[in-house]
C-alpha cells in the first residue's frame, strides 16, 4: 500500500498511493446480492464513549509491509499503512470530521485560523502542554522545519509532494513559540491539508535528516530513544519480522489512552484471513476477497462493517517508455480494457457495489464529481484498434499490433503475494489482447513494488496496478500526480503542460462552487493524458472483532482516529 497519498498522502495533502488488495474465489456468502452504494456511510466502525471501554488490552492490525522509512515524504516511504501507523505518534493540528470537514484537533491546538485574506495568513495557536515525550515543546520551530523542508526550494530534500508548502511565503512566531504565523506568497483554498501530521524539527532540519533520521524508527535527537507527539509511543521494531510494537506514552497530556498495547504485524495479503480467524488480528480489510469474507464469517466474535472509501484503483501507463510514448496509444489501450469487468471482479465478491470511476479528482459523492473519463475511455475494441492504425499500428495475422517489425508489447508489473493485482492483470491481459496488445505479466518482489519498479527514478514498467488515497482536499493534493512530468508522484511521466496554470487558478480560488469549475477542467486534461485509468473507488468491507470500538473502516476518519479511544466494550 502506498501513499506517496493520491494515493498516498505523504501528508494528508498528498493523496496515498497504495496497493492494491486481494481478490479471491468461491462465492461471496448466503446472499449473492451487494449491499447498495446509498447504505453505505462515510464512517463504518462502532462508536462508543470512553466510560463504556475498558481499560487494557492489545489491538492487533495487519500490515504489507514494515516501514521503509518514518519519515512519510521520503521517496521510500508513504504507504497508507506508514500513514496509519504515524497516526499513532505524530501530531496533527487538525483533524476530519465524518462528512470529510476539518476542524481544530483540540489536543494539538487550541485554535487554527484563516486571519487574513490578503496575503492569505494562517494562525495557529498551538496547546501549550503539547509536548514531544522526550519534553520537547511542540513549537514553531517544528511546523518552520517542516515547511523548509516541504517546499520545494531546496532540492536536495526531494520530498514526494510539494503542495501547499510551496506557495507558503514564511512561517513566523506571533507572540511566543507557541503561536505559528503562516503567510502565504500564493493563496491555496487547500492550506489546512498541510496541518495534520508535524514532524519534530530535527528530523526535517536538514536533508540529511530527512532522508536519514528517521530512516529505523521516529527517533528523539539523539538518534536512539524512540520518540512520539501521539498518546502511543514506539516500544519495539522488529524490522527483520516486520513487528512494530508502539505502548503509552508516559507524556501524553490528553486523555488516558484505553489499549495499552498496538501492533502492527506484517501479514502476506493472502494470510490475512487466517490470522483473524486464528485469533491473531482483531482487525482487516477483505480485500474483495469472498473467501476472505466467508472465513471473517465463520469466527464467532466476529462482525463485518462496511464504509464508504477513499481508496481509487487504477492503471497507471509509463508514458516514458516507447511502448507508451504516444498518447493516442494509451489512449487505446484505455479503451481496450472493460473497466466495469475489472470492478465486478474486485468488488462483488464481497458484496460491494462495483460502479465504474469515471473522474480523476473527485470521488463518487464528493461535489464536483461528473462523468469524464467515459468519453475518452468508453470501452471499445474496436475504436482501440482505430486509433492505434491511426498511430501508424498494424493488427498481424496473429491479432497483435506491429510497426517497424515490432510487436506492441506492454510488461505489466504487479507485486507478488497480492492475488487482487495478479486478477486485474490477468483480465487486462485478456481483454487488451483483442485490440492488439500483447501483454506480458511481470510479478517483482512486493518489498521492491515501490522501491525498485514503480518509482519516479526508474519507471521499470509499462503499465501497472496500484490504487491512490483520495483525502478531503481533492484538488491541491492531486497536483504532484499528473503536474509536472517530473513531480515526485507522477509515475507515468507525462502532462499537458497547461496544468500548472490551471492548478494555480483552482488552488488560489476561494469561492467554492468556482472552484469545483476549475477542478472540473483539470479533470478533463488529466484524463486526456491517458497516464492514469481510473477503475473504480473501492468501498471498505472489514472483518471486525465485535467488541473493537472507535477504529475499522472510515472515508475521512480514518486519517483522525482518536487513538486513546480505540479499546474493546465491557
Amino acid at each position: 500500500m502506498r501513499i506517496k497519498s493520491t494515493a498516498v498522502l505523504a501528508t494528508a495533502a498528498a493523496t496515498a498511493l497504495v496497493l492494491a488488495g486481494c481478490s479471491g474465489g468461491g462465492t461471496a456468502g448466503e446472499s449473492s446480492s451487494a449491499v447498495a452504494q446509498s447504505s453505505l456511510q462515510s464512517t463504518g466502525w462502532t462508536s462508543a464513549d470512553r466510560d463504556s471501554i475498558k481499560d487494557g488490552g492489545t489491538l492487533t492490525l495487519p500490515i504489507d509491509t514494515a516501514p521503509a522509512n518514518f519519515q512519510l515524504s521520503n521517496l521510500d516511504s508513504g504507504t497508507v499503512d506508514d500513514q496509519t501507523i504515524a497516526g499513532v505518534y505524530l501530531p496533527g493540528f487538525v483533524q476530519f470530521k465524518e462528512n470529510g470537514d476539518w476542524e481544530a484537533n483540540p489536543d494539538y491546538a487550541e485554535s487554527v485560523e484563516l486571519t487574513k485574506d490578503s496575503p492569505q495568513t494562517v494562525e495557529v495557536q498551538i496547546n501549550p502542554e503539547a509536548t514531544w515525550s522526550d519534553g520537547t515543546p511542540i513549537t514553531v520551530k517544528d511546523v518552520a522545519a517542516n515547511w523548509k523542508a516541504l517546499n520545494g526550494t531546496d532540492e536536495a530534500f526531494a520530498p514526494l509532494a510539494t503542495n501547499v508548502w510551496e506557495d507558503v511565503e514564511s512561517v513566523s512566531q506571533g507572540s511566543d513559540d507557541r503561536d505559528v504565523v503562516i503567510t502565504f506568497k500564493k493563496t491555496n483554498a487547500d492550506w489546512a491539508s498541510v496541518l495534520n501530521g508535524i514532524y519534530p524539527y530535527w528530523a526535517v532540519d536538514t536533508p540529511e535528516h530527512f532522508n536519514e533520521a528517521w530512516a529505523k524508527g521516529p527517533y528523539a535527537a539523539d538518534g536512539k530513544t524512540y520518540v512520539s507527539g501521539g498518546p502511543y509511543v514506539v516500544e519495539s521494531f522488529d524490522a527483520n519480522g516486520g513487528v512494530l510494537t508502539f505502548e503509552k506514552n508516559s507524556k501524553w497530556w490528553g486523555d488516558e489512552p484505553k489499549l495499552d498495547t498496538i501492533v502492527f504485524k506484517t501479514v502476506s495479503r493472502d494470510g490475512l484471513a487466517q490470522a483473524y480467524a486464528n485469533k491473531e488480528l482483531d482487525a482487516f480489510n477483505l480485500y474483495g476477497s469472498a473467501d476472505n469474507l466467508k472465513t471473517a464469517n465463520s469466527r464467532s466474535d466476529s462482525k463485518i462493517e462496511r464504509s464508504l472509501g477513499t481508496t481509487w484503483r487504477h492503471v497507471t501507463l509509463n508514458g516514458t517508455s516507447e511502448v507508451f510514448e504516444d498518447q493516442e496509444v494509451r489512449q487505446a489501450f484505455a479503451q481496450a480494457i472493460n473497466r466495469k469487468v475489472l470492478a465486478q471482479a474486485i468488488l462483488s465478491p464481497v458484496k460491494s457495489p462495483g460502479d465504474v470511476l469515471n473522474n480523476l479528482v473527485y470521488l463518487p459523492g464528493q461535489k464536483g464529481y461528473e462523468d469524464d473519463a467515459s468519453k475518452v475511455y468508453g470501452y471499445s475494441t474496436e475504436d482501440a484498434k482505430e486509433k492505434l492504425e491511426d498511430a501508424g499500428w498494424t493488427i498481424g495475422s496473429d491479432g497483435y499490433a506491429a510497426k517497424g517489425g515490432k510487436t506492441l508489447e506492454v510488461r505489466f508489473v504487479i507485486p507478488s503475494d497480492n492475488p487482487n493485482s495478479a486478477n486485474i492483470a490477468q483480465l487486462v491481459q485478456q481483454q487488451t489482447k483483442a485490440a492488439g496488445f500483447k501483454v506480458t505479466i511481470d510479478t517483482v518482489p512486493t518489498d521492491d513494488f515501490f522501491t525498485k519498479y514503480i518509482t519516479t527514478e526508474t519507471r521499470d514498467f509499462d503499465a501497472t496496478y496500484f490504487a491512490w488515497q483520495g483525502t478531503p482536499f481533492p484538488v491541491s493534493s492531486l497536483k504532484s500526480i499528473f503536474y509536472p512530468a517530473d513531480a515526485g508522484q507522477n509515475y507515468s511521466g507525462v502532462t499537458d503542460d497547461s496544468l500548472g496554470a490551471a492548478w494555480d487558478k483552482a488552488n488560489a480560488e476561494l469561492d467554492a462552487d468556482a472552484r469545483v469549475e476549475d477542478a472540473q477542467a483539470i479533470d478533463k486534461k488529466i484524463v486526456e493524458v491517458a497516464g492514469t485509468i481510473p477503475l473504480f473507488a473501492e468501498p471498505y468491507a472489514w472483518g471486525v472483532r465485535k467488541d473493537l470500538v472507535n477504529y475499522g473502516p472510515a472515508q475521512f476518519q480514518s486519517s483522525s482516529v482518536k487513538w486513546q479511544d480505540v479499546g474493546y466494550t465491557e
